[in-house]
């Protein structure tokens, strides 16, 4: 058996379902952090096909162990739930609109973007809710970085690629 078809067996995906179930009931996260990382790169899935995936693996049902969990511990705010999900439901029909109609190169860096944003907040929070200000703007400052950084190594690499051409040019043009 190879190694992509044992990826695909039912109990291996199954394992990975419990590995997100619990990363997910621990960070309060949808899973999507974890799975469409893994989705695309061990997997082999296309980024739209990952993000699909994961939304539709993330019905509510999937969710409820954690959530009544939660509610039996006294935390979880039925109200405010209940609005957020109506917001949800409807921004989520406009989030998949726009991932897509982008293509997946670019789908890929607004996701990874976004992961760096979050890092940023998750990690400096730790200082707390007095601080909130501050952490907003130092994972807005991560997050534009890492979205420098980016371009900084784009933009060398394209220099480096139109360098290369014109050397192969000039190497055709010696022969």
């Amino acid at each position: 058996m190879d190694s992509a078809h044992s990826l695909n067996h039912p109990a291996f995906l199954l394992g990975f379902g419990v590995l997100v179930g619990v990363f997910s009931g621990l960070m309060g996260l949808g899973g999507g952090a974890v799975m469409i990382p893994v989705m695309v790169l061990a997997f082999g899935l296309s980024q739209h096909k990952a993000h699909g995936t994961s939304l539709a693996a993330m019905l509510p049902l999937v969710m409820l162990p954690a959530v009544l969990k939660y509610h039996a511990e006294g935390h979880v705010d039925w109200r405010f739930a209940a609005y957020l999900a109506g917001g949800m439901f409807v921004g989520s029909f406009f989030g998949a609109l726009l991932a897509n109609l982008l293509p997946k190169d670019e789908l890929k860096l607004v996701f990874g973007f976004i992961l760096v944003y979050v890092a940023g907040y998750t990690v400096f929070s730790y200082f707390g809710k007095e601080h909130l200000t501050r952490t907003v703007i130092l994972a807005t400052v991560l997050a534009v970085v890492t979205v420098g950084m980016f371009a900084v190594v784009r933009a060398i690499d394209g220099k480096r690629t139109a360098t290369e051409a014109t050397e192969a040019q000039r190497g055709e043009g010696a022969s």
